[in-house]
């Protein structure tokens, strides 16, 4: 089965991928995979990270992939911000039975920057635990953002195990981790 790379938005360099990014089989394949909702995804055996978080806010979405690709990241991003199609309806992926609701367990992270609610963190985390993929949950909350201040103290409260990163890229980094942890594992 052939899988075609999805160029992440404008703006998103990939200059750290470099050539590495290719249309062949997931094989064959390095370099970041992006793909945004409403695409398909198709799990090839690579990482994958979900970008999680509200759309009400500047598209961070496009830093974390940056982030991500200046790391050398090869595998798969998931971002239900459409950022492509300036008429798609950003809140489509959150359709009940919809995008999210099909990607957000086949990932093996899913990464929260700036929740709408520390309870929408929790669900995930729970939810996660008791698919048969698993996987892990990363949190980063604004500092700078009231609001995030006090999610950032409800998730502390909720659930104190989940440490949860003041900037973009400590969240980044995080999920990094994460995945590094896992492959260590499968090892």
């Amino acid at each position: 089965m052939t899988h075609h790379l999805n160029q992440p938005p404008a703006g998103v360099g990939l200059a750290s991928a470099g050539t590495g990014l290719s249309t062949g089989p997931a094989s064959a394949r390095r370099g970041l995979r992006y793909i945004e909702a409403p695409q398909q995804f198709e799990p090839d055996g690579l990482p994958s990270v979900y970008l999680a978080g509200t759309v009400d806010c500047p598209d961070w979405q496009s830093q974390a992939v940056r982030l991500l690709a200046d790391a050398d990241f090869e595998g798969t991003v998931l971002n239900p911000r459409p950022s492509r199609n300036s008429v798609a309806d950003p809140y489509a992926a959150w359709t009940p039975l919809g995008w999210q609701d099909r990607n957000i367990r086949r990932v093996d992270v899913v990464l929260f920057w700036n929740p709408i609610g520390h309870h929408h963190v929790r669900n995930c985390y729970e939810a996660r635990l008791f698919t048969g993929r698993g996987g892990a949950v990363v949190v980063g909350c604004d500092l700078a953002d009231p609001v995030q201040r006090a999610h950032r103290a409800l998730l502390l409260h909720a659930v104190p195990w989940l440490p949860v990163a003041d900037t973009l890229a400590a969240t980044v980094c995080a999920a990094l981790a994460e995945l590094e942890a896992a492959a260590s594992a499968r090892r």
